[in-house]
């Protein structure tokens, strides 16, 4: 058991340090439209889930009832990217990634509304205050140049908790975790794909 729980401990790491160097290189995509480099990420994660799923030879157990939770995993998901990509395209890199990080403060809400989770008082209070943290970055004022973009981030961190909430349901259901991905990556590569065909048909006959 405690092994696992170590084990959990680095995937936690190494996900926010994947996480971190992704955020830089959608910075270092330059000008494309967010959905344009949303595309191509989810481009990529269809490609690993699928390849996880046939190496692994595991059965794919979708489970009964649960299609409307990989379609709010799906949608929620794609709702968090977007709104994580613009914010990095137009905020400081680090003022993108903190109002993204807000996602594990809206777990612990979503958890206690959805998954009807005991929310304890300290967890309460860090929710609060990882709010009004928020509002530092935010500086909700029609004064402040980059609002549109903030409030993208902070709903991108909200639709990224509620996304992993869903995870978490299904993990209770018993379903595929290669399943959840690769759903997820598949049902939101079809959206941005539209604007990315448009966009390079805009730029040829442009040249």
């Amino acid at each position: 058991m405690e092994k696992n729980k170590n084990l959990g401990i680095l995937f936690i790491v190494l996900s926010a340090f994947s996480f971190a160097w992704m955020s830089t290189f959608v910075r270092f995509a330059g000008d494309l439209p967010s959905v344009e480099k949303s595309f191509f990420r989810n481009l990529v994660a269809v490609g690993v889930a699928a390849f996880t799923m046939i190496r692994s030879k595991e059965k794919i157990v979708m489970g009964k009832g649960n299609l409307k939770f990989l379609i709010l995993r799906a949608l929620f998901g794609t709702i968090g990217i977007l709104g994580n990509f613009y914010a990095i395209d137009h905020l400081v890199l680090s003022d993108a990634n903190m109002l993204n990080k807000m996602s594990p403060f809206f777990v612990i809400l979503f958890s206690y509304l959805i998954l009807k989770e005991d929310l304890t008082l300290v967890q309460g209070i860090c929710v609060a205050g990882a709010f009004i943290g928020s509002l530092f970055i935010i500086k909700p004022t029609f004064a402040n140049a980059n609002l549109v973009a903030s409030l993208a981030g902070l709903c991108g961190g909200i639709a990224a908790g509620a996304a992993y909430s869903m995870v978490r349901v299904l993990g209770q259901r018993k379903c595929s975790g290669s399943l959840i991905i690769f759903f997820f990556s598949v049902q939101a590569v079809p959206l941005p794909s539209k604007n990315l065909f448009n966009s390079a048909k805009q730029r040829i006959i442009n040249h």
